[in-house]
Order: structure tokens, then sequence, then C-alpha cells
């Protein structure tokens, strides 16, 4: 592989390469106690609040709060300190993604609600997800988001 310049760059080629999505059940077993406490606890106590708020003051108001990202805090302070801050990088990059097709899904879901039915709606606000959330990981990498990072090590 090439360069943006006609020359190889083996260095670059490395950096995108661990950044590829990979399944690895095994590393479940890795994650100490702790990890998993910190981040179930801070995930529940966000939802717990946006129950109270939701009681106290309205749905519309405790839907705020359910759009917190409650475990990526969390998760992003524990991969930093595990893997490193360019790991950390990445996992908030792919959050990005994923919340930019859960804009989209928001947006087909309440365009459609009562229009279509119900599975119908739900169905294609989730493939608005997918492809949204697809699409920007396949464009990030086309144009090598990461590769400007130092490698972790």
């Amino acid at each position: 592989m090439t360069g943006e310049h006609g020359h190889g760059d083996q260095a670059g080629d490395r950096r995108r390469d661990s950044d590829r999505v990979r399944i690895s059940p095994g590393e479940l077993a890795k994650t100490r106690p702790w990890d998993w406490l910190v981040r179930f606890g801070f995930g529940a106590g966000v939802s717990a609040l946006a129950g109270v708020v939701s009681v106290v003051a309205g749905p519309r108001a405790g839907g705020v709060f359910l759009a917190f990202p409650a475990i990526l805090l969390a998760s992003l302070t524990l991969v930093a300190k595990e893997d490193g801050i360019r790991q950390a990088r990445n996992e908030a990059r792919g959050a990005t993604f994923g919340a930019i097709g859960l804009l989209g899904f928001a947006i087909v879901t309440a365009a459609l609600a009562g229009r279509w039915p119900l599975w119908a709606v739900l169905s294609t606000a989730a493939g608005v997800w997918t492809l949204l959330t697809l699409g920007c990981y396949l464009l990030a990498r086309h144009y090598g988001a990461g590769g400007d990072e130092p490698a972790a090590g």
C-alpha cells in the first residue's frame, strides 16, 4: 500500500490495521470486576436520574437525560487508563458515529410515527441508523481518521 504521495507508509498502515473492527470474546474475561461496576453503576445512576426527572418534570424532560451517554464517560476514562489515549480517541470516534446514526433514527421515527405501522417505522429507522453509522465509519477509515496519532506503546 502506498501513502498519499506515492511512497510506502508502513507505520500508517499498521495504525489503520489496529483500528479494524474485530470480535474477541476472550477480552471479556480480562475486564476487572471494578471496571464493570463503574460502567454499569454510572449507567444505572444516570438512567435512574432520567426516571426521576420523567416523574417530576414529564417524559420530554426525562428523555433529554436518556440521551446522555451514560456509559461512554466511564468507559472512555477506563479505556484511556488501561489502553491509552489513542484507543480512547478511537472509542470516542465510534461513539460519535453511533450518535450520528441515532440522530437519523430519531428523525425517521419522528417523521413516520403514526403514518406507518410501528414495525415498519422501527425497521426503517434501524436501517437508517445502520447506514449512517457504518457510512461514517467507512468514510473515516477511507480518509485515515486516527492515522495522525502516534501508535500506542
